[in-house]
């Protein structure tokens, strides 16, 4: 993502009479300057309509705002009401200062869904919630990110952050070829006060990190990593893309390794690999503001270099492209060269590989269908 603001379309009704206008709201100021918008209310007796002034106010310490927010994701993703798939509603409802009054639109919409979608205690922030996709549907979600476009001779895309690890027999083999402070680093995260449950992604079932402490680390993780790097102004589109990062990775293959501290049981973290012919994929990892003081990106790598070792059939480790030079530079401490031909040292010609010891019939369908995609694309027919 780049220093320039996201701008949300949204949609609302006029005053008069039920035509639609479209405005536009750019999210540069904190708190943001007054916007439009048209207050309507659903039941038959209602026929006014107010017009007011709205302000959002970023706010990520009430927790009852990050549950709001996910209840209406989870209504974007099961209920045929279009209005929930307008993320603009979902800001103005749960963030306007002050709030809506109950009779508006927006505060009718998150009402339906928190009555849906009723999260109020830690009992059921894991219960996973939305859409069950094939594996055909999660392997296909999966290549875009992974950078089928390079392999399969669409386009290049950016470099990759790539580790063989062919030349070692055990993990231990590679911290001894580490940097004296990167190899401090790994000990602590070795040593730290939490466990990891792998949980693997099943076709025709929801994603075990479709869940409100999974979307908790995602918005956490988002929030923190672009206020840092543009300022905290940009609070609405770093929750915007928060949004756009759950629902991706919760459609895609692979599996989840769910980090939770051992002081109170909590979801702290969560990474996202995924096996691809001969490759092991760090696909995603978000962690809560916790998390980031505990090294748990330094396990989470770890884990993934040990696991490539251990694994027959895989040659590298990729940790995909970065965000920021920095970043880059990193990985880099840590043995990952940045490449720019990555398909030349990283083969993920070969079919997805699951964590289950045997593949369902769905799991092998989709190798079959995916393996016809990405013939086609290097074809040229998408």
């Amino acid at each position: 993502m780049t220093s320039k603001h996201i701008v949300i379309i949204a949609t609302c009704l006029t005053i008069f009479l039920s035509s639609v206008s479209s405005f536009i709201v750019s999210f540069r100021q904190q708190p943001l300057a007054p916007l439009p918008y048209v207050s309507t209310h659903r039941s038959a007796s209602s026929a006014s309509r107010l017009y007011q002034q709205i302000t959002l106010l970023p706010d990520l310490e009430d927790e009852d705002k990050v549950r709001s927010l996910f209840s209406w994701i989870c209504m974007a993703l099961t209920s045929s009401d279009p209005e929930y798939n307008n993320v603009m509603l979902a800001f103005v409802a749960i963030f306007a200062s002050p709030p809506l009054p109950d009779t508006s639109e927006p505060a009718y919409l998150l009402k339906e869904a928190l009555k849906t979608f009723p999260i109020e205690n830690d009992d059921n922030e894991c219960t996973p919630v939305g859409q069950a996709f094939s594996s055909t549907q999660r392997e296909q979600s999966s290549l875009g990110a992974m950078g089928a476009a390079q392999w399969t001779g669409q386009f290049k895309t950016r470099p990759h952050a790539i580790l063989d690890v062919r030349s070692f027999t055990s993990v231990d083999e590679w911290v001894k070829t580490l940097p004296r402070g990167c190899k401090r680093t790994i000990k602590k995260a070795i040593q730290g006060n939490f466990t990891v449950t792998p949980k693997p992604i099943c076709g025709g079932q929801l994603a075990p990190h479709s869940c409100l402490a999974h979307f908790r680390c995602v918005v956490e993780h988002e929030v923190r990593l672009l206020s840092k790097e543009y300022g905290p102004q940009v609070f609405f589109d770093a929750l915007s893309e928060a949004i756009n990062r759950y629902m991706g990775t919760t459609r895609m293959a692979g599996t989840v390794h769910e980090y939770r501290s051992e002081t109170n049981n909590t979801v702290i973290a969560i990474a996202h690999t995924v096996q691809k012919g001969r490759v092991l994929r760090g696909q995603w990892f978000y962690a809560n503001d916790k998390a980031a003081q505990q090294y748990v990106w330094f396990h989470s790598v770890y884990q993934l270099v040990q696991k490539a070792i251990e694994t027959p059939n895989v040659d590298v480790v990729d940790l995909g492209p970065s965000g920021t030079d920095s970043f880059s530079e990193l990985k880099e401490r840590y043995g990952f060269e940045s490449v720019e031909d990555w398909p030349a040292v990283a083969d993920y010609t070969g079919p997805f590989v699951y964590d289950t010891e045997e593949q369902t019939q769905d799991e092998k369908e989709g190798a079959s269908l995916t393996s016809l995609l990405e013939q086609m694309m290097r074809r040229g027919n998408f």
